[in-house]
């Protein structure tokens, strides 16, 4: 301060003071427009009777992850094994159906959690309905207000203000206004420690007229709900606390009555695919006092939470109900740590239990391990038995949903449609309004052209007159005329515009009659339906098939207080249909842990060295029979060049003697002559004879060797002894192809996998591989896939039966089977299936039989031009392969029937 405002007097000094005060506190004050006025007036005076129940929270008005002390109303949210994620609920007993009243949530404590978690803290306060569930916002039963400034009601958000900050020992306090006659009636309002956040917000029309709980949705912190009889942070007017409120005002809510005294926990017991999470639903939906303990509610209970989802589809083979995939990045959930927190606080609440594990109530061990985790003097612990056939309420029910939910897609497609419709019906509008704006312009064109071109012809006509009196006349008809055409023109404009407009109403009036979506009635198939069907097993497959011969049924001996059966009248019975769906089940379920066994893999290669040395026969045969031709073809060639020899030898010494005779005349010459070509002829008859008796012995030969084709022909392909020698060598084989080597393959793996997969399952209930598995087995035995395509069929069906149902086929249950036992002592009864299918289709192929030919792959014949080919099927009508070659980059030709591969 300066020295002349030090020495200011006394007087002066305390106004100095003051206006710097007043100052001050101006400029701490934004400028702003007063507050708005108090909305509530004070709560009057009552004499009516008073609620005498304390307020409080009922364990089965509470999340499992709430541990409440019921003197102090203080409510504490677990924060370990992935509790930390999920929200925690609580909602009081004390319900307000009339009247103005309010209740206070003060801030105790926060959870120390890691930084790296996200949203770690949260707090909403608000208002539910007792049939609600606990995450407030969530639902058309439940409305909230949210720190961040927002009022929820079924996940829709509302502003109402400004962001509400929290400290420890912050009080917020919810007004319910439900008082007739009131300006603010059927509205909530939120304070902060005494101070108007918002003003009163209107009830949604879903909470109107109902009876409203105060609730309580939190994570990580610890929260004291104040119900009265006094404030903690009084409000600008009086208003009445809710354990103050009148007894005709509120509603109290009672704990579920526990049988004996004790809780109950039901254990459902189900098949698989048979209704069990259905007929769950259905159970909650009548009795919702029952809290499900499953997987499932876990996951739901994280999205309700908010958990950030990180997975978008899932594995396949690998997600079921009963262990739904965790699509959340929460690792607690991965490792089972949050299914254990929850079966190890719910012990501890006295409430309802509907414990859900398809699995684990099926097996004897894993009932025992669910049963021992409630204590026994607290609960009655009841096995639920659903296993037989549904009961014609159930059925009903299945039947309404399935029409449920074929409506509801019937009404979206509607709707679908019907906004397509309104978009090209407002493009047509457009559409046609730029037409007419368009018309319009030219017809307006076109008038101002016709009166302007009648106009010049009134006036052309008046300059014809020549006297100033009809002049004056003229020009008043000229005038006349022009009024005439204007009015002409105008009237045909108006009368076609008229025209349209009510061809457009009539069109609009057409389209414009109300639509309704059809009604959709169930097909006899989805009548017939007992289930309602699922995208999801109940079980995945590997588990189902590692337990299932482990399903029973059970029996008050595993610490069971009640059996009760649902849809069969007693244990035997559900035992009885439970042996045979599990029979059926077997029949069609993969063993997913299935390991080829020594016997399988001694069986294969000695099949393949036997093979080996079959191929290398029928080369040895053909080699042979390729050197037999060439030595008759040498022999001929030599006959045919010694006949040409002579012939050459004689002619040249003709015609050497003819020249000496010519050149010396001696008549000695001429004996000499005739005695030359004698010899000559003499030697070309020789050696024309040898030619002919060589042709002679070759043609007998291949007659010969015809006999022998057509007695192999006729040959009993099945009474052969030795497949290697029918007779001088020749294999029983000697006339296969690739393709035929490949069917050879093909139908011993089948057989090899049909009773390998028997000795390995070692389960007489298993009585072999189901049509619709066996991909999957001859991928666990063989290492590759088995793709009809390759076999040029459509159908693993059709694969199996490819050379007839003789050897192999399907049971009437879709089972592989072979005629053939397990006992591969004798090999060689698989060529000889090959060869009788080869003359049957060669014969078929023949008679032109549509079908006959085979188109086998590459992939499958092997040998040579396979290597590294891509696409491609070997034809057998035409004897050769098409599409891309492997190394030589051509095609793979042969001849069925036939002795040479090429």
């Amino acid at each position: 301060l300066s020295g002349a405002a030090m020495a200011a007097p006394p007087s002066k000094k305390q106004k100095t003071e003051e206006e710097e005060e007043k100052a001050a506190a101006a400029e701490e004050e934004p400028a702003k427009e007063a507050a708005p006025a108090e909305p509530e007036a004070d709560a009057p005076a009552c004499s009516k009777p008073k609620n005498k129940e304390a307020g409080r929270f009922l364990a089965q008005d509470t999340t499992l992850n709430v541990m409440a002390v019921q003197d102090s109303n203080l409510l504490m949210s677990l924060s370990d094994g992935g509790m930390q994620y999920l929200l925690a609920g609580a909602r009081g007993n004390l319900g307000v159906k009339s009247g103005r009243y309010m209740f206070e949530v003060k801030v105790i404590e926060y959870a120390s959690l890691p930084d790296s978690q996200k949203n770690k803290y949260t707090l909403k306060v608000g208002v539910s309905t007792s049939s609600s569930n606990l995450f407030l916002g969530d639902s058309e039963e439940s409305l909230c207000f949210e720190t961040s400034g927002h009022m929820i009601h079924n996940k829709t958000q509302t502003h109402f203000g400004g962001r509400v900050i929290l400290n420890h020992g912050t009080v917020l306090a919810v007004v319910i206004n439900l008082e007739q006659g009131s300006p603010n009636a059927s509205t909530v309002s939120l304070f902060k420690d005494g101070v108007r956040v918002c003003q009163p917000q209107p009830l949604p029309e879903s909470l109107r007229g109902k009876t409203l709980f105060p609730t309580v949705t939190f994570k990580n912190m610890t929260t004291c709900v104040n119900f009265g009889p006094d404030p903690l942070a009084p409000l600008p007017f009086k208003c009445r606390m809710l354990q103050d409120a009148t007894k005709a005002d509120v509603v109290v809510a009672k704990e579920d009555a526990a049988a004996g005294g004790k809780c109950e926990v039901l254990f459902p017991v189900g098949l698989p695919d048979q209704g069990t999470f259905d007929r769950l639903d259905m159970f909650l939906e009548k009795s919702g006092k029952y809290v499900e303990l499953s997987d499932r509610m876990l996951l739901s209970w994280a999205e309700k939470s908010g958990v950030w989802k990180h997975r978008s589809h899932s594995i396949p083979g690998k997600a079921s109900n009963d262990r739904p995939e965790n699509p959340f990045s929460l690792r607690e959930l991965d490792e089972g740590s949050l299914r254990r927190a929850m079966y190890a606080v719910a012990p501890l609440q006295p409430r309802n239990y509907v414990v859900m594990e398809v699995k684990g109530n099926l097996l004897e061990e894993g009932r025992k391990e669910l049963v021992e985790k409630f204590p026994k003097g607290a609960f009655k612990k009841v096995a639920h038995v659903a296993v037989g056939q549904p009961s014609a309420e159930y059925k009903k029910r299945v039947q309404e949903l399935l029409l449920k939910e074929k409506q509801s897609k019937a009404n979206k497609a509607f709707e679908v449609a019907k906004q397509e419709k309104l978009r090209k019906k407002a493009w047509e509008k457009k559409k046609k309004e730029q037409e007419k704006l368009a018309k319009k312009a030219a017809k307006e064109a076109q008038r101002k052209l016709a009166e302007a071109k009648k106009k010049a012809e009134a006036a052309a006509e008046a300059k014809k007159k020549a006297a100033e009196e009809a002049k004056g006349e003229g020009d008043g008809e000229e005038k006349a005329e022009e009024e005439e055409v204007k009015e002409e023109v105008k009237e045909e404009t108006k009368e076609e515009e008229e025209k349209e407009e009510t061809d457009e109403e009539d069109e609009e009036m057409e389209d414009d009659a109300e639509e309704t979506p059809p009604k959709v009635e169930l097909t006899d198939e989805e009548k017939s339906l007992e289930f309602l069907p699922s995208d999801l097993p109940d079980l995945a497959p590997a588990a189902l098939s590692a337990s299932l011969s482990s399903f029973s049924i059970p029996s008050a001996a595993e610490g069971f207080d009640e059996v009760r059966f649902e849809w069969s009248s007693n244990a035997k019975a559900a035992q009885e249909y439970l042996k045979q769906w599990v029979f059926d089940k077997k029949v069609n379920t993969r063993v997913e842990d299935l390991k080829p066994s020594l016997w399988f893999n001694e069986q294969l290669a000695n099949f393949q060295k036997a093979l080996a040395a079959w191929r290398s026969k029928q080369n040895e045969h053909r080699a042979a029979q390729r050197l037999k031709e060439n030595s008759w073809d040498m022999k001929k060639k030599a006959a045919v060049g010694k006949v040409a020899a002579a012939k050459n030898s004689t002619a040249h010494a003709i015609a050497k003697a003819s020249r000496r005779v010519r050149a010396e005349g001696e008549p000695s010459l001429d004996e000499e002559l005739q005695k030359l070509k004698a010899e000559g002829e003499e030697a070309i008859a020789a050696a024309e004879k040898e030619l002919e008796e060589l042709e002679t012995a070759c043609a007998e030969q291949a007659k010969s060797e015809e006999a022998l084709e057509e007695e192999f022909k006729e040959l009993d392909v099945f009474g052969v002894d030795d497949i290697l020698d029918i007779g001088q060598g020749v294999p029983v084989f000697k006339d296969f192809q690739l393709e035929d080597w490949a069917l050879l393959s093909h139908i011993f793996e089948l057989n090899l996998l049909v009773h390998a997969f028997v000795r390995d399952v070692a389960d007489p209930e298993r009585p072999g591989v189901h049509i619709s598995h066996l991909d999957f087995y001859y991928r666990k035995y063989y290492g590759r896939e088995l793709r009809p395509q390759d076999f040029g069929v459509e159908t693993l069906r059709e694969v199996v039966t490819i050379t007839g149902d003789k050897v192999l086929y399907l049971t009437p249950k879709m089972v592989l089977a072979t005629q053939l036992d397990a006992e591969f002592e004798n090999l060689g009864v698989f060529a000889k299936i090959i060869e009788a299918f080869r003359r049957d289709r060669a014969q078929r192929m023949d008679l032109g039989e549509e079908g006959a030919a085979l188109k086998i792959s590459t992939s499958r014949v092997g040998g040579a031009g396979d290597s590294g080919g891509k696409g491609g099927h070997y034809d057998t009508r035409r004897h050769s392969y098409g599409g891309k070659g492997g190394r030589g980059k051509g095609a793979v030709s042969t001849t069925v029937g036939g002795s040479a591969i090429a």
